[in-house]
């Protein structure tokens, strides 16, 4: 028995086949609590794969202490490809506050979304991402039982 429940744990913590992420049951905060180190999850667009240069979720770089907090880069508007960041915008979920305390003093759990908010037909498993012409700070993250809204870096916040 305490192997089974150390082995859930185990697929839990490393995302196993998306258990954590991309299940039928994941939220956002257990999607992105711990986020995804480089190249992160695998999102789609309409059904279709999308590549790094339209979104990508990873962790911050862990040699700048930031592993704890998530990173959305996306083209802009989207589904821009962004071959270049000039192209692109970033988002930042950081409740630990340990790339900026602004970061944290900006990032909201259960938020509603705003009434022109418009699906960017991004997804990983039951996870969409919503923009908000109201709204040009933050981007929305929404599953079936959570939403936040993460805010924008700008200028990009980059670890040297």
């Amino acid at each position: 028995m305490a192997l089974v429940v150390a082995s859930g744990l185990l697929a839990w913590r490393i995302d196993l086949l998306g258990v954590r992420s991309a299940s039928p049951v994941a939220t956002v905060a257990s999607a992105f609590g711990v986020p995804p180190p480089y190249p992160g999850y695998a999102w789609t667009r309409d059904g279709q794969p999308a590549t790094e240069f339209e979104i990508t979720t990873i962790a911050g770089p862990d040699h700048c202490g930031w592993a704890a907090a998530a990173m959305m880069f996306i083209g802009w508007p989207p589904p821009t490809t962004a071959p270049s960041a000039d192209r692109a915008r970033q988002f930042i979920r950081d409740p630990r506050a340990v790339v900026d305390p602004r970061f944290r003093e900006q990032f909201r759990q259960g938020v509603k979304l705003p009434a022109d908010a418009r699906s960017t037909g991004f997804r990983h498993g039951g996870i969409e991402v919503f923009v908000s012409p109201s709204d040009d700070t933050g981007i929305y993250l929404v599953s079936r039982f959570d939403a936040e809204r993460w805010p924008i870096s700008d200028p990009m916040t980059l670890c040297m």
